[in-house]
């Protein structure tokens, strides 16, 4: 089967948005100050920072518009096709993942004189980039056909279909929480004062952050184009 052929190309695909940075790790704690007055308490250790927001996704391309085709000749066969259809629209680009939260920062030693405090709690994750909006469909071209014989059975096979719009970007997902920090050493033996009486409460993972958003519709579709066969003599 002959083809002529004059599409209109697909639209380039929306770019992936950037991924969010990690986290800062929380600041330390503090070492516990042994003198012989009265003990200073170590200090638990920070929380881990948000993780960054993921980028958003670019946006999909247009499609191309159909080419023209002007195809005249004595007797037209079976089995001939034309095309000059639109090409699809880009999709859009998917939103980047958000950054992990920082890990907690560690505790502060007890340095032989008290406990040694818990670890930060790990920072929460970043938000996951927004997709973007798809390409529209390109328009169909337009096709002429002339000929003194019609061989093709009467089928016409001409093809200017508008190009179908692409599809929406999909929102990243959430950065995972960031991990607990260390706890501060306990050691040597001590009799502990009545403000430092324990290591603390134990520290808690971040909590993951929230997916981008998606974009549920797609691109417009493109316009049909114009074709004709005429028979002359």
């Amino acid at each position: 089967m002959a083809n002529i052929i004059s599409n209109g190309p697909d639209g380039d695909a929306g770019a992936t948005g950037a991924q969010g940075s990690q986290g800062a790790t929380g600041a330390a704690g503090a070492m516990a100050n042994c003198n012989w007055i009265d003990d200073d308490c170590a200090t638990r250790g920070g929380t881990g920072g948000t993780g960054g927001n993921g980028g958003p996704g670019g946006a999909g391309g247009p499609g191309g518009h159909g080419g023209v085709i002007d195809f005249e000749v004595e007797t037209f066969m079976d089995g001939v096709t034309l095309q000059a259809k639109g090409g699809r629209g880009g999709n859009g680009g998917h939103g980047g993942a958000g950054g992990t939260g920082g890990t907690g920062g560690k505790g502060g030693d007890g340095d032989d004189c008290e406990f040694g405090r818990t670890g930060g709690n790990g920072g929460t994750g970043g938000r996951g980039g927004d997709g973007n909006f798809a390409g529209t469909g390109g328009n169909g071209g337009a096709i002429l056909v002339k000929c003194q014989h019609d061989l093709s059975l009467g089928t016409h096979p001409m093809d200017v279909s508008a190009g179908t719009g692409g599809n929406g970007g999909i929102g990243g997902g959430g950065g995972g929480g960031g991990s607990v920090g260390a706890n501060g050493a306990t050691t040597g033996v001590f009799s502990s004062s009545s403000d430092c009486s324990g290591p603390g409460p134990q520290p808690n993972p971040g909590s993951p952050g929230d997916p981008g958003t998606s974009v549920a519709v797609s691109g417009a579709q493109g316009n049909p184009g114009q074709a004709q066969f005429l028979i002359v003599p």
